[in-house]
């Protein structure tokens, strides 16, 4: 019979977590929380835990301990399965990719982890956010397996079914409130993706279709100093332009999967456009009144998977802090001159600025779309 512990009567949970990561260590299996639902875990390292997770039948994920992880094991995962990865994780995700069990850190685990990882030549990975079930995953040497199991309640009987496999059972909360949470909360999202950049929503849980559609894009980003003139209006113009190009709308645009954003090195939260660039907007149609500023922050630039400054010394000062992007951020201007900033000039410094910005999109949009 398995022990039992209810999380809300211990004095300090980092007992259980290192309790849990000890048993996980000498190969036995553990009933843990999530941020969706429960599962039972196994140490990817240890002989045979693999076999037996996989006989009680179900999907067998690899859990990670962080995102940067992925490509250690899914090495020729797409550049959608990164974004996924990147912008879901940690949390309640599931990312499903084809695999191979001679390719990557999983050709390091024991045959039987592989086997059940490994399976129909796909593989399925997580990040958990759920604060045991992360801690855990970090202080284990190696990843874990998951499969996912019922969540208890008052008439869970802990010796039989996947409890009765565990050694340790983990619990939450009382089972007074195991059901509280509707039942698609308590699922998490399974997204399959394929090798040419395809996706495909398994399930649906607790991740949102509309975020997965976000998540999925590709992120084109414009950056300059305030974020309420040339980024902008590079902003405006870019999803302008290309949804000229794929004939749709703006609001389809996600769909066809683009997303256009803009930010400022030194840029504060809810800065309006520039009466300016408004006008220079309107005059092509477009409508830049709703326009907010936003600073360019660490997650916003690690996310963006093109971004384009308005100068060489935004560029540069992108690059002293992360330099691991020099191929992602480049000079908006094609011929690699900066774009003035018109701020402080009449409207003929804006309508030239803005002509500008559109000639070197276009020349953009060629390599894009």
């Amino acid at each position: 019979m398995p022990e039992v512990v209810e999380l809300r009567e211990v004095t300090d949970r980092r007992d259980v977590i290192h309790h849990a990561v000890q048993r996980l260590t000498s190969g036995d299996l553990v009933a843990l929380p999530s941020e969706a639902g429960y599962v039972l875990a196994g140490a990817a390292l240890a002989e045979g835990v693999g076999s037996r997770l996989s006989d009680a039948g179900g999907i067998v994920t690899l859990l990670l301990r962080a995102a940067d992880e992925v490509t250690d094991f899914l090495p020729n995962l797409s550049s959608v399965g990164i974004r996924f990865a990147k912008r879901c994780w940690p949390g309640p995700l599931v990312l499903r990719a084809p695999a191979n069990a001679t390719n990557g850190f999983v050709a390091a685990l024991p045959e039987s982890s592989r086997s059940a990882v490994v399976a129909g030549g796909e593989m399925s990975v997580r990040v958990s956010s759920h604060p045991v079930l992360s801690e855990i995953a970090k202080l284990s040497r190696g990843p874990l397996l998951l499969r996912d199991i019922e969540t208890p309640c008052k008439t869970t009987d802990f010796t039989a079914g996947p409890w009765g496999q565990a050694a340790l059972v983990v619990k939450e909360s009382s089972t007074a409130d195991s059901h509280s949470k509707p039942q698609g909360e308590s699922l998490t999202t399974i997204v399959q993706v394929d090798s040419t950049g395809g996706w495909t929503a398994v399930r649906i849980g607790a991740t949102p279709e509309n975020r997965l559609q976000v998540a999925a894009c590709e992120l084109i980003l414009f950056c300059c100093t305030g974020n309420t003139c040339r980024s902008p209006m590079a902003e405006s113009l870019c999803r302008h332009l290309l949804c000229e190009r794929l004939k749709c709308s703006p609001s389809e645009l996600t769909k066809r999967g683009y997303l256009i954003a803009s930010a400022g090195l030194a840029a504060d939260y809810g800065s309006p456009a520039s009466r300016e660039s408004v006008e220079m907007m309107r005059r092509r149609g477009l409508d830049l009144k709703a326009h907010t500023s936003q600073p360019l922050t660490d997650r916003l630039i690690e996310h963006a998977d093109r971004c384009y400054t308005l100068t060489n010394g935004h560029r540069a000062a992108i690059l002293g802090s992360h330099p691991e992007l020099s191929d992602r951020v480049q000079v908006l201007a094609r011929d690699g001159e900066d774009i003035s900033d018109p701020i402080g000039g009449g409207i003929d410094d804006y309508a030239a600025c803005a002509t500008s910005i559109e000639q070197h999109l276009t020349k953009i949009l060629d390599e894009i779309a």
